[in-house]
């Protein structure tokens, strides 16, 4: 399969921009609704140190967690309290027009029985915005991170002794316009995943080189503004899909490349209320016989509504095709390489300002996500609670609860977590 041209166009595109500051910060709209928790407050927020026309803004959490399951495992659950690091920072102009910031952060796990879980994941980037004029802008964003992959991904093997640690480079770039009757966007974006092989249970090693993979989106999105208030889009994106070597361990070649097309309209209703809903059509095509094409329908919705002055809902759906290395049974007794993940995300979450400075959070999402080519579908549900007190601009005191469950025909793969965490923030 070629996949020249996808990766042409999105190279071009971002190296028409590589080298101009930009940012994913949308632009600056004082009618932007906003949540809650998203809220300015002056007497809370980081005040930032100014060194000329930039502020820096360090900040560490430390949380001490609760976790009933760390393996996420069916029975023989193991319960471990964790402590986390997270000091990060971020560097950023305070400029009328443009935009500049360079950030860093990391995240350091200490389990309390068992060390052999212990991680540091880290990440640094760049991202910016140049206003060309009124309404156009180019954005350019640039992170690596070293990260480990969670025990509750399904990609996650459960004969491995230690978790998957893996790499991850992003390059993103693009140009908006949005003045007048028509609106115009385009993007392109770029990642590179290295996974690191695995110590199994009992000896041995887990290869994972069969997971690394190059991926390239290209998109361009146009609208037409019937209104201040309501907007019709229509969106084309592409995609292909590298792999290093995905053959190395006998399984098939996972090059693939696709679209998706869709159609909605974006809107705001009386400064209170913001989003959008769209509904088109995906396709993904492997390079493997073997493996079954993604043809089906997409879907998806994005809702932010201030019901009051002191509660925000969020409702969101989302239909995507992800990438997978996983086999599972076709319904005929035999083992197949899945071709990729079908996932329906379904989202909503509750902000509420119990008191100018004591914030409360609920959130559940339910994910659907069936295997192309196998008979295996999972089902993933979570809960979630959560308080937040401002003490002042400096110190903060949280305190989430939340809840994951599995629900998977894939033979003992079942699992339910409860997780309990109490956090400090320090900010400057």
């Amino acid at each position: 399969m070629k996949h020249s041209v996808i990766k042409g166009a999105v190279a071009a595109l971002l190296g028409t921009t590589i080298l101009v500051p930009a940012a994913v910060a949308q632009d600056d709209d004082g009618a932007k609704v906003t949540s809650v928790y998203e809220r300015a407050r002056p007497d809370f927020d980081a005040p930032g140190v100014r060194s000329g026309s930039f502020l820096f803004y360090p900040k560490v959490v430390v949380d001490a967690k609760y976790d009933s399951n760390i393996y996420a495992t069916d029975g023989s659950e193991v319960d471990d309290y964790i402590a986390i690091v997270k000091p990060s920072f971020r560097f950023a102009s305070d400029w009328n027009n443009n935009f500049f910031s360079f950030f860093a952060d990391a995240k350091l796990g200490r389990y309390a029985d068992n060390g052999a879980e212990d991680y540091e994941d880290f990440k640094v980037g760049t991202s910016g915005r140049v206003d060309i004029s009124r309404g156009s802008s180019v954005t350019m964003d640039l992170s690596y991170a070293d990260e480990h992959e969670d025990r509750g991904s399904p990609d996650n093997n459960g004969a491995a002794a230690e978790y998957t640690k893996y790499s991850l480079l992003k390059a993103a770039a693009g140009y908006k316009r949005d003045e007048g009757l028509i609106s115009f966007a385009a993007d392109g974006r770029y990642e590179k995943r290295d996974f690191d092989d695995a110590s199994l249970i009992g000896g041995g090693i887990l290869n994972n080189d069969d997971r690394d993979r190059e991926q390239y989106w290209g998109s361009v999105r146009v609208g037409y503004h019937m209104n201040e208030d309501y907007e019709a889009f229509v969106k084309f994106t592409t995609t292909a899909v590298e792999y290093v070597d995905s053959r190395e361990d006998g399984g098939p070649l996972r090059d693939s490349d696709g679209w998706d097309v869709v159609g909605g309209a974006a809107f705001k209703v009386g400064g209170k209320t913001e989003g959008e809903v769209y509904v088109g059509y995906v396709k993904r095509d492997f390079d493997a016989d073997i493996l079954e094409d993604v043809s089906d329908f997409k879907f998806g919705a994005s809702l932010l509504w201030n019901a009051t002055g002191l509660t925000s809902v969020r409702v969101g759906v989302d239909r995507t095709v992800t990438e997978t290395t996983l086999s599972a049974d076709n319904g005929l007794g035999v083992t197949v390489p899945a071709a990729g993940i079908l996932s329906t995300l379904y989202s909503v979450s509750v902000e509420h300002e119990l008191q100018r400075n004591l914030l409360l959070r609920a959130s559940a999402s339910y994910n659907k996500m069936d295997f192309v080519n196998t008979v295996r579908d999972d089902e993933v549900t979570k809960l979630g609670l959560g308080a937040k007190y401002l003490m002042n601009r400096n110190l903060a005191l949280g305190l989430n609860y939340s809840f994951d469950n599995r629900n998977t025909t894939a033979l003992a793969q079942d699992y339910d977590r409860h997780a309990v965490i109490a956090s400090l923030t320090a900010q400057w």
